[in-house]
């Protein structure tokens, strides 16, 4: 077998172990993210449909076009975010979904994860934030123990077009002993390693021009070396004006799933929890 079809075996088997765990007949809304892993989650969704394990009534969310097809193409029900219900009324928390179960391109000892890479960051984060569970699927490769140090293509940041410039030249200027309030306090642990960011328009393939989002938006790509502080990392960028969502997820993931190229299984929790 090559090495590319034993890497799309373990996410095939990381996506099924997670949608066997944490969908079944009592699971009424389902968050669908973005991504190749999420295809195999799909598949096995489709599986369980025809067996009659799924909820009849079950409701899919979708994080992207990409997952939107993939949810209609099972003969699933596909709802927007605004359309649903809270589920408890009662509850401090809102939460308006059961699970999302959704890819990450980088995942740390505490689950928090960088994602974007399909560019579709702002849907999946306002999916994750109206879930009860977080639930990441991905290979081996995407595991790690700080995130920037397996993921060298930067954090994606999905920017308004009118200022994409002036977004980027803010942008390098931060400094990794800045906090969101805007000081620098030389008693901090630097937030990450490199002494400032680069940041890079993502250009589009097969088309002339940058990517843009499902939203109309840019994503400038923030390459800050190894992140010792991710939600630190994630504020400082979102307190940038322009920036419209920040392609770190912290502290979001309750569970996160990863396929070994030997067929094994890991399933991980934060590392803080198990303490």
């Amino acid at each position: 077998m090559s090495s590319a079809n034993i890497i799309e075996q373990a996410k095939r088997s990381a996506a099924f172990a997670a949608v066997d765990k944490h969908v079944d007949a009592s699971v009424r809304v389902l968050g669908v993210g973005s991504g190749s892993t999420v295809v195999y989650a799909a598949e096995r969704l489709v599986q369980l449909k025809n067996e009659g394990k799924l909820n009849p009534d079950l409701l899919c969310v979708p994080t992207s076009f990409q997952s939107k097809q993939l949810i209609v193409e099972a003969g699933l029900r596909a709802a927007d975010l605004d359309d649903l219900p809270v589920l408890d009324p009662e509850s401090a928390d809102f939460a308006s979904i059961d699970v999302t179960i959704d890819g990450a391109d980088e995942v740390d000892s505490e689950l928090n994860a960088i994602k974007g890479g399909g560019g579709a960051h702002l849907r999946e984060k306002l999916v994750a934030n109206a879930s009860r569970k977080l639930v990441l699927i991905a290979d081996s490769r995407k595991n790690s123990e700080t995130l920037g140090t397996k993921w060298d293509k930067g954090i994606p940041v999905e920017v308004s077009p009118l200022a994409w410039r002036t977004i980027k030249r803010q942008l390098e200027r931060m400094a990794p002993l800045s906090r969101a309030q805007g000081s620098v306090k030389a008693d901090l642990a630097a937030a990450f390693s490199f002494s400032h960011p680069k940041a890079e328009l993502r250009q589009a393939v097969r088309k002339a021009g940058p990517v843009v989002t499902d939203n109309g938006n840019f994503i400038l790509d923030v390459s800050v070396g190894s992140i010792h502080d991710p939600l630190a990392v994630e504020q400082l960028i979102k307190m940038v004006p322009g920036v419209i969502e920040v392609g770190i997820f912290s502290g979001m993931a309750k569970e996160a799933w990863f396929g070994n190229e030997d067929g094994s299984i890991v399933c991980r929790e934060p590392q803080s929890a198990q303490n």
